[in-house]
């Protein structure tokens, strides 16, 4: 078959109650130019910034007839969302093929491909896979079975999973994001209530990433099973060469990086950040995962003059022996010196801790809030340790049965990471969500200065902040609801 229009569809995240993410389109924009680039004909259906309804999504779908429906799922969480809108696909669409990719459908294959309504699922980084694909399908399928991390079944219905065994070895060989398709006013424009992550200080705001690739085995997490261990880079080159066309095209005032080892080549970040101060943009930017045990005072120093106002640590525990556990190479002792460093250079300062590991002890706990107290930064969030898929803390669960008999990836009354799942000796999971929604609350809004600072940070009032302290009590942060999502540039 010839495909004359490829049709991404991005799912609305708010549907089944769930929390709206307002996503920048750096990942389907990346797609979009890739698949532009090996001549095909492409289209976008932003159900989630639009808002679309289960009929509105058909409608539009029956309106621009696609051979071929795509989209890139986010986290397990959502995978509700995203099997409703591949049954809206195939109810509009029934000859319609559609294909599946993102971290869902790569860290949870087995559960994903029990969907009938999903013709073909792309696991691990698809820019090269959805190419090979198209061709394929183009040609009477052949090949199929050469395309590795592809999820498909056969002309007798039997399915076929071959893991990823590859990555992009060249990120500069990528095109630049095409967001010819978007109206980017609307996602440039707009940020994010109640987190610090995508509230601005500069608007016009861009998103990307300078990097794939975790060389760290933290035990609860799946990054590793995503972009791998060993990183690759975009040179520095190409970065402020993507920097540039956003300030000239969109006329970027921020930037957020969302790479997941921004720091591990020193000489690399700093090339960039020379770049960015020569560059005199007058424009902000910040990371929302960076090693602080990688900071360094001249790190720090050529951060805070290239733009950098914020800065998001994963310190994660408080208690050594955790960290051991966990495998986080965090030295608890050298944290406050680089605090103090950036206080002085005026960033504001946000950290990520998690508690409720197995094997760790109830005072273990007590002493992770007690040091998240100490440091005295700006903001600290609290998770509860979630036993996601691929990853050495749910193989620990499952052994130990930690996680309840019926546990399974597929009931998402398990997920989220401020409710509990994990039970031992030392603790309940109404235990730690009760301590985890009270402790967050007692730190972080213990004078008028610190709420007016994280009100700031958050983009809410005072009085938004009032009503969404007292729904995370009563309801220990789980499915709390909180007004407007959004907060106009």
């Amino acid at each position: 078959m010839k495909i004359q229009n490829f049709c991404f569809v991005i799912p609305n995240s708010s549907w089944f109650d769930k929390r709206y993410w307002h996503n920048f389109p750096y990942t389907v924009g990346l797609l979009v130019a890739v698949i532009k680039r090996a001549g095909w004909n492409v289209s976008v259906i932003d159900a989630n910034m639009d808002n679309l309804s289960e009929e509105q999504l058909s409608r539009a779908l029956e309106n621009l007839a696609p051979d071929v429906v795509a989209l890139s799922a986010m986290t397990i969480e959502y995978q509700r969302t995203t099997h409703r809108t591949f049954k809206v696909i195939k109810d509009a669409l029934p000859e319609a093929i559609t294909i599946l990719g993102g971290v869902y459908s790569t860290l949870s294959p087995e559960v994903a491909r029990k969907d009938p309504n999903i013709d073909y699922i792309v696991c691990g980084e698809g820019e090269e896979r959805i190419v090979k694909l198209l061709q394929s399908i183009e040609g009477g399928r052949i090949g199929l079975d050469k395309i590795d991390g592809l999820i498909y079944r056969d002309d007798d219905g039997v399915s076929h999973y071959a893991p990823p065994a590859s990555v992009v070895a060249d990120l500069d060989s990528l095109p630049m994001p095409d967001y010819s398709l978007f109206d980017m006013k609307r996602y440039t424009n707009h940020g994010q209530k109640y987190t610090q992550n995508f509230n601005f200080r500069g608007y016009p705001w861009a998103q990307s990433i300078t990097s794939r690739g975790c060389p760290f085995r933290c035990s609860f997490c799946a990054s590793n099973n995503v972009y791998g261990t060993k990183i690759r880079y975009h040179s520095p080159e190409r970065v402020l060469a993507e920097v540039d066309w956003l300030v000239k095209e969109y006329g970027i005032k921020e930037m957020i990086w969302v790479d997941d080892s921004y720091l591990q080549d020193s000489e690399r970040c700093k090339t960039i950040f020379k770049g960015l101060i020569d560059r005199k943009y007058d424009m902000y930017w910040k990371s929302n995962n960076m090693s602080i045990f990688l900071m360094t005072d001249d790190i720090l120093d050529m951060m805070a003059a290239s733009g950098c106002y914020q800065v998001s640590i994963s310190i994660e525990s408080g208690h050594p022996r955790t960290l051991r556990r966990i495998r986080k190479p965090v030295n608890l002792e050298k944290i406050p010196p680089r605090i103090d460093k950036m206080k002085q250079l005026g960033m504001e300062i946000i950290s990520n801790f998690v508690v409720g590991f197995p094997g760790e002890t109830w005072d273990e706990i007590r002493t992770t809030f007690q040091y998240a107290e100490d440091i005295d930064i700006d903001y600290v969030l609290f998770s509860i340790a979630t036993p996601l898929p691929r990853t050495p803390l749910y193989d620990e669960c499952v052994a130990k049965k930690l996680i309840p008999d019926d546990f399974s990836f597929e009931n998402f009354e398990y997920y989220g990471f401020g409710k509990g799942i994990i039970t031992t000796d030392d603790f309940t999971p109404t235990e730690l969500e009760t301590l985890r929604a009270f402790e967050w609350d007692r730190i972080n809004f213990k004078t008028d200065e610190k709420k007016q600072k994280i009100c700031g940070m958050l983009g809410i009032t005072l009085d938004e902040l009032d009503v969404w302290r007292r729904e995370t009590r009563r309801r220990l942060g789980v499915k709390v609801d909180v007004a407007d999502a959004y907060i106009e540039g």
